[in-house]
């Protein structure tokens, strides 16, 4: 029964193989690029970019919204990411905190506005 006999299709070599690709390939999320958020609060609706770099899990990168620029931090774990940056906001420090999951070319969570609220979020990559 030489090597070709003793790994049949279905086995558990073989599915464990496959599985550790489908584990390794799930684990490969990449956020780098330019992205377009929407902001969803009691207020309205708000449409800020970003331009994100990701080295691992640590992600940096620049914010762009109505309250001007800003760098922007945070980690991906998984499909799970989560960044803040720091605005003013009448002449005070403001941290936004993000979290949620990406799916490919769109992101989607909840947004902490410091003690100010909180809204949902989407985002979608530019191609």
């Amino acid at each position: 029964m030489g090597v070709r006999g003793a790994v049949k299709r279905g086995s558990v070599p073989t599915t464990a193989f496959f599985l550790l690709i489908s584990l390794a390939a799930a684990q490969e999320v990449r956020v780098a690029g330019t992205w377009d958020i929407t902001l969803e609060t009691g207020r309205g609706t708000a449409n800020p970019s970003m331009t994100l770099a990701q080295d691992g899990e640590k992600i940096t990168g620049t914010y762009r919204g109505r309250l001007g620029e800003s760098k922007l931090g945070g980690t991906l774990k998984g499909n799970a990411i989560q960044f803040s940056v720091t605005l003013k906001f009448q002449d005070q420090p403001v941290t936004i905190s993000y979290r949620g999951t990406v799916d490919g070319d769109s992101m989607k969570g909840t947004v902490q506005f410091g003690d100010r609220g909180s809204g949902s979020w989407t985002a979608k990559r530019r191609s």
